[in-house]
């Protein structure tokens, strides 16, 4: 009898660890250092892992995370957290009991509620060292300060809970009493023995790279009318990703005429905005950028952009580019019915996304729309924030690095040939902020060799940093077995440093010449010696 009675335990043991851990949501985006403290050890998160009941997740600085639970609840993260999955469990069986009870114990937080918030709201709560945040089925944030959180004159703010409701109600309590907050209204709590407080508008710490609802409808109008559907992002999976870094007006005259009216020419879109296939918003980090390449017979552009002034529309559940705005409107573009093909990704901290516009796609370039014969060549990725660059050796980890091609589309030409990509060779100095190297690629018999020069200027522009040249009567092209061979009329190529460390650099090309016609294509690059690399 004894024996059975252990048996029992062991396997009543053995079950109850089998359910702790089980998967209780997944890590949409994981950038720069994101792990989970998990049975007394430390598991690192990238986009994919799974996360368990009990884990607690620890933040770096310059990170971020997002979380979507197995209730499609979505969990943003900022830099310095600490987010602690209490208890967890959900079943869409309507006589089960389903539970959300977390901890955010540093650091700040913006979450969409999921079902379990929607349906059984007295099974939802989030504590925090001073309070208690339930919900009435909403959208919010929640920033914990601890001689950490600075006011928009540099000032330190006064440690406490501060937070704002972006849709729906929140409930805070604590030792003192609790009260009730709704849509855009903000509140602070000073201590455990302080009852919550009405604040008379939002903290600059609070304020994310989401906006409030106002601006939100606003872009659910825009991403309806780019996508061409009515305005229901929360059903749609098209484009599932706008992205501007700031608040800017837009011109749109050329994006209508690209049949894709991204924005009434008076409307203002603002921030990034991160959507998944649900329609639930979620944060990223820096932000996107995007680099486009492209050549037709009067052409050639090589750009990349983030931040002001950028509009990136993605259709986030192929990993593709829909359209996009760079340079303040310089070069605008538009797959329409073009097919994107050549698509391919790396992985990790510092991801690029890369793929191909068949020629049939739509460029605006100073007024004048084509269809460039190269189509079009893009890559994106999650901007490098500016600031990483200026302790570049404590944060990303060296003071130079080389960068070694990982991948990207194969090069076309004019008359629609893809070649291939030959050799890469970069090297960046992170102090003296300069690049230097060279690239070279064949297609269709003609072989390219693209320097650039040594020493040149790495810059940052409205929150992206980069670099972009133009050469004339630079560079060379050969035909391959016949040695004829010369100098390029023109060609221009252009970088964005991606993820939290600059681990990855996203690279445009391309060319014109009177012999030897267009070319274009986009590559992507891995930093040797990067943290997180």
């Amino acid at each position: 009898m004894r024996s059975r009675i252990l048996l029992a335990g062991v396997l009543c043991l053995a079950s109850i660890q089998v359910a702790l851990a089980e998967s209780v949501g997944r890590v949409l985006v994981a950038v720069g250092e994101v792990s989970a403290e998990r049975g007394g050890r430390r598991v690192i998160l990238d986009t994919g892992s799974s996360v368990e009941t009990g884990d607690v997740i620890q933040l770096g600085e310059f990170s971020n995370a997002q979380i979507r639970f197995s209730d499609q609840a979505i969990v943003s993260l900022r830099q310095k957290s600490i987010f602690r999955i209490d208890e967890y469990r959900f079943s869409d069986r309507e006589e089960a009991t389903s539970a959300a009870f977390f901890s955010l114990l540093r650091g700040g937080m913006r979450t969409i509620t999921g079902l379990i918030g929607k349906s059984q709201r007295e099974s939802y709560r989030v504590r925090t060292p001073i309070a208690t945040v339930g919900i009435r089925g909403t959208h919010y944030n929640l920033v914990v300060c601890q001689q950490d959180c600075f006011e928009s004159d540099g000032s330190l703010a006064a440690d406490g809970n501060y937070g704002g409701v972006l849709e729906g109600r929140v409930a805070i309590a604590n030792k003192a009493g609790g009260r009730e907050f709704g849509v855009d209204e903000y509140f602070y709590v000073a201590d455990a023995n302080t009852i919550p407080q009405t604040l008379r508008g939002r903290p600059g710490f609070l304020r994310d790279r989401l906006e409030a609802r106002r601006r939100r409808e606003d872009q659910r109008e825009a991403l309806a009318r780019a996508s061409g559907g009515a305005d229901d992002t929360r059903q749609s999976k098209a484009a599932v990703a706008l992205v501007v870094a700031s608040a800017v007006r837009i011109n749109t005259t050329a994006l209508n005429t690209l049949n894709s009216g991204l924005a009434k020419a008076s409307s203002t879109v603002s921030v990034t905005e991160l959507r998944d296939e649900f329609g639930n918003v979620s944060i990223l980090g820096a932000g996107l950028g995007a680099g486009v390449a492209t050549a037709s017979d009067t052409f050639e552009r090589a750009l990349s952009d983030g931040g002001k002034d950028t509009i990136i529309v993605i259709d986030g559940s192929k990993g593709i580019l829909e359209k996009f705005s760079l340079k303040g409107g310089e070069i605008a573009g538009s797959r329409g019915t073009a097919t994107v093909i050549e698509g391919g990704q790396t992985i990790g901290d510092g991801a690029v996304v890369w793929g191909r516009w068949t020629p049939d796609a739509f460029v605006q370039l100073n007024g004048q729309i084509s269809n460039p014969a190269t189509g079009v060549h893009f890559i994106y990725g999650n901007l490098t924030p500016v600031s990483v660059f200026a302790r570049p050796v404590a944060l990303i980890g060296a003071g130079a690095s080389n960068y070694d091609y990982v991948g990207g589309t194969r090069p076309t030409d004019g008359q629609g040939n893809a070649g291939q990509f030959i050799n890469g060779a970069l090297g960046v100095d992170f102090v003296a902020r300069t690049i230097g190297g060279a690239i070279s690629y064949k297609v269709g018999g003609i072989s390219y060799g693209l320097p650039i020069a040594d020493g040149t200027p790495i810059s940052s522009r409205s929150g992206e940093f980069g670099f972009s040249i133009t050469a004339r009567n630079a560079g060379t092209w050969v035909v391959v077995g016949t040695g004829q061979t010369g100098s390029i009329d023109t060609y221009s190529v252009s970088g964005l440093f991606l993820g939290s460390r600059a681990q990855g650099l996203g690279l445009t090309f391309a060319t014109i010449d009177q012999r030897i016609g267009q070319s274009a294509g986009a590559a992507a690059f891995k930093c040797r010696l990067c943290k997180g690399g």
